[in-house]
């Protein structure tokens, strides 16, 4: 899953450079997401584990 993640931030960052944005920026909104994404299911998982225990 986390190759699939980077790869995805590395593609933000080129489509970023390509479009004048600096690609720091992609990635650093890209670790954002995805560590937000990552925390969700986190909590999720764990709430679901604790209903079903």
């Amino acid at each position: 899953m986390s190759n699939s993640v980077l790869s995805s931030i590395i593609t933000s960052a080129e489509h970023g450079a390509e479009h004048g944005t600096s690609g720091i920026e992609w990635v650093i909104g890209g670790l954002t997401l995805a560590i937000l994404a990552f925390a969700l299911m986190a909590l999720v998982w764990f709430a679901g584990g604790r209903e079903h225990s």
